[in-house]
């Protein structure tokens, strides 16, 4: 996940709210148009429809966003930043002491609490499946690569680049469909699990 955040987010918005009771209308906004996207999907949900959720006026939405995009935007980049935040640690030095299956075990965890709560999240992972363009973001690849040579020391390393790319790529698709599972999303996530863990077994033994 790249740290571009706040950047993207300026210009994505059309003022930063400065005053408290605007940082609070901007809040209720974000949250507005993030349970739309999650219980509409982002092409259903209209700046209208928005606004009611918020609370607010439809003025109040453009007065901060100069159109549905650019809150598609501000928040994608709030869940990249919290995406961040939640999963840095996981291939850390201390967490590689573990056993893979309890590290993917804590991995999948870790994403069901954080789609649970960032509103927004399921919306936008689904939007992904019509956006053809979409890849995983490959600022991850060299934390995959530590845990792959944590769990499948032997593999040569152009093996492990690509088995990093790899493993990212079947990741971003089975949270994606995970999301798209809707309240079936933790069974799918157990499915996910399973898939990921024999994969590492996989290069384990391969290596």
């Amino acid at each position: 996940m790249d740290h571009e955040g706040p950047k993207r987010e300026a210009t994505a918005m059309r003022r930063p709210a400065r005053q408290q009771r605007s940082q609070a209308t901007l809040e209720r906004i974000l949250q507005g148009a993030g349970h739309s996207f999650d219980e509409a999907g982002v092409d259903a949900s209209t700046m209208d429809a928005i606004a009611e959720r918020a609370g607010t006026s439809i003025g109040s939405v453009y007065r901060f966003f100069k159109d549905k995009d650019a809150l598609v935007i501000t928040l994608t980049e709030r869940w990249r930043e919290r995406a961040a935040d939640v999963f840095t640690d996981l291939h850390s030095d201390e967490r590689l002491t573990a056993d893979a299956d309890e590290v993917l075990a804590d991995f999948i965890a870790r994403f069901a609490r954080l789609v649970a709560e960032t509103p927004g999240a399921r919306g936008l992972l689904v939007s992904t499946i019509n956006a053809a363009e979409t890849l995983p973001d490959q600022s991850w690849t060299p934390h995959v690569e530590r845990f792959i040579a944590r769990y499948a020391p032997g593999l040569p390393p152009a093996r492990r680049r690509a088995a990093a790319q790899t493993y990212q790529t079947i990741t971003f698709a089975l949270m994606v469909d995970a999301a798209r599972a809707g309240r079936a999303m933790r069974a799918r996530l157990v499915e996910a699990q399973s898939v990921l863990t024999g994969y590492i077994r996989q290069l384990a033994a391969e290596s």
